[in-house]
């Protein structure tokens, strides 16, 4: 990294060259010591909706309109905050005139709201044909998000993988979302209902010829047939279930870095399950789902997380009515024997259809959030999801059982008056003695490094300008990187990042000269779409303000810049400021689309 005055004389502490990017640097010598206080008892923290009878959010309650019990036995409330959509969502101070081009800021037009939202597209899990429906409805109502609102989009296909990072700009939403409506994705483990009465025929056509011919071996080779393709459809949905169990537990880690309430908004088109009975005979030697379940639901009730599910296939139609079943070879032609397969086939999806809502109602319940199937206003539905949690009230209370063993404890809360609807979290699990070690270990790791993964809000605690463009000079094909990512393959471009960070909320001590100091760290990353970093640079910076420097540092902000390189492609920029000595962070991603967009 090169470093150009501009205006402020800068000490740089700069990180080791070449070291990986998550490795945390040794504090900088000129940081003040710290005290340490150590704190055994857990404080635990639920996310309270509460709802009337007519399902619409209450607000006004106080402390003492609840009552905490943990397995049974009552809580003293620590701490109590309320949290309404429209008492956050107010304009800022902020000039709302246009950036210069190829500039961007992580100053909010509008205060966000306390909550966060993800939209989960689970392909994995959802038929084609209901994905299309459904992204329309999703690129109609982000056309007009209320202000204030942010969401992040994941994608569940093959693997889980950030769409759009968490922000407030519906053009840049309704745009991933278009992306992924004309790419949509069909799930290997999710047979469609055509594909699984084609697989049928066979078994079917077997059968009659057995009963024809009275031949009991073509009947134990139907029946050998029949219960492969069972074993094949049981294996295939125990595969969904590990996976998508898995892939929340990925979403419940990467939030956990974001503070306050998250909704998780699912849509799935088959919620996965399995039953251990049945997949003893399989590879995987039984289904670890009942373990996995608690497991996931733990992790998501640890980072605030609650999960919406909505049944993405809207009013469901019964398999047997689908046009293109009718024309299978083998499907009953005789009306008696349709009678019957009807009959069977409706019994099948009623019974299949009553397993999902319970398990969607159940994930739901256990997480404070709220399920939703057998409706087509996907629209209308995410807008009561995305308006329900963003108005709740946040409860505290230290256990007075101070054990960690890692057992379940049951959450109860209850309103002490009025007829009620409430949504929290049931339950949670104490940490081992292991665990709070390991959370020990880990609080003396860099803060700022969570807030840098890709897709995360922008912070705004500090609050910067940064201008990106390609550098003037761009270096030779094996000229070394610019960026601690020496292993960067050519093609690279270039850019000159230049900063501007507002004394805002930046803490500066004062010297007998009057030259005020701050220790800063500054971080860029350059991430590929699917959130894989490609170059990252850590630094560093010791910043010294004279008096005759505070005017121009007041209004046009703190300059210094890097350059960095990165390859052509579906590329974001993450750039990070954190000062230790206060704990506070501003971070902000910018697509390298909107800088070419910029620039032309």
């Amino acid at each position: 990294m090169r470093f150009r005055p501009i205006l402020l004389s800068l000490t740089v502490f700069p990180l080791l060259t070449g070291a990986a990017f998550g490795q945390t640097p040794p504090p900088p010598a000129t940081e003040a010591p710290t005290t340490t206080l150590k704190v055994t008892a857990r404080n635990v923290l639920v996310d309270v909706v509460v709802s009337d009878k007519r399902d619409q959010p209450v607000s006004g309650l106080q402390k003492e309109d609840f009552q905490i019990f943990e397995d049974g036995k009552p809580q003293t409330i620590t701490f109590f905050e309320p949290s309404f959509a429209e008492t956050q969502a107010t304009a800022l101070t902020a000039s709302a005139a246009p950036l210069p081009p190829n500039t961007f800021t992580n100053v909010p037009t509008v205060a966000p709201n306390n909550s966060v939202n993800v939209l989960l597209m689970d392909a994995m899990n959802t038929a084609m044909g209901d994905q299309s429906y459904l992204h329309k409805e999703m690129v109609s109502y982000l056309a007009s998000i209320p202000p204030g609102t942010r969401i992040g989009i994941f994608l569940l296909g093959e693997k889980l993988r950030i769409i759009q990072g968490i922000t407030q700009d519906s053009t840049l939403l309704r745009a991933s979302i278009a992306r992924l409506a004309s790419n949509p994705s069909k799930s290997a483990l999710l047979p469609t209902i055509a594909e699984t009465d084609a697989e049928n025929v066979l078994p079917n056509l077997i059968l009659e010829e057995a009963a024809q011919t009275n031949s009991t071996q073509l009947q134990d080779t139907a029946a050998a047939l029949q219960q492969f393709l069972s074993q094949q459809a049981n294996f295939e949905a125990n595969e969904r279930a590990i996976m998508t169990m898995e892939a929340l537990q990925q979403i419940a880690r990467y939030l956990s870095g974001v503070p306050g309430r998250k909704n998780l908004i699912w849509f799935v088109g088959s919620f996965p399950a399995c039953l251990a009975g049945d997949t003893n005979d399989i590879v995987h030697n039984g289904c670890p789902y009942v373990e996995t379940y608690k497991k996931t639901v733990d992790a998501l009730a640890d980072a605030r997380v609650s999960i919406y599910p909505i049944d993405a296939r809207g009013m469901s139609t019964n398999g047997m009515h689908v046009a293109e079943n009718s024309q299978l070879p083998g499907m009953p032609t005789n009306p008696q024997q349709v009678i019957a397969a009807q009959s069977k086939s409706l019994h099948a999806d009623l019974y299949n259809d009553s397993v999902n809502q319970g398990q969607m109602e159940d994930l739901a319940k256990n997480t404070g959030g709220k399920a939703t199937y057998n409706s087509n206003d996907f629209k209308g539905v995410l807008t009561a999801d995305i308006d329900n949690g963003s108005r709740y009230y946040t409860l505290a209370y230290t256990p007075t059982n101070t054990k960690q063993q890692g057992k379940e404890r049951k959450i109860e809360i209850k309103a002490a008056s009025g007829n009620y609807k409430l949504s929290y979290r049931r339950s949670y699990f104490e940490d081992t003695p292991k665990e709070l070690k390991a959370a020990e270990s880990a609080s003396a790791k860099d803060p700022l490094r969570p807030l840098m993964d890709r897709g995360m809000p922008a912070f705004s605690e500090l609050r910067y300008r940064e201008t990106v463009k390609p550098a003037a000079s761009q270096p030779a094909a094996d000229a070394p990187r610019a960026g601690d990512n020496a292993a960067l393959k050519a093609p690279v471009t270039r850019y000159t990042v230049n900063f501007a960070l507002s004394t805002d909320g930046l803490t500066l001590v004062p010297g007998p000269d009057g030259v005020r100091h701050a220790t800063i760290e500054v971080a860029l990353v350059a991430y590929s779409q699917q959130g894989t970093p490609l170059n990252w640079e850590v630094r560093y910076f010791g910043l010294a303000i004279r008096p005759e420097q505070n005017a121009i540092a007041e209004t046009s902000g703190i300059p210094f810049h890097f350059d960095f390189d990165m390859p052509p492609g579906d590329v974001y920029l993450r750039t990070g400021i954190y000062q230790a000595a206060t704990s506070k962070a501003g971070t902000l991603e910018v697509p390298l689309t909107s800088i070419a967009a910029a620039g032309q």
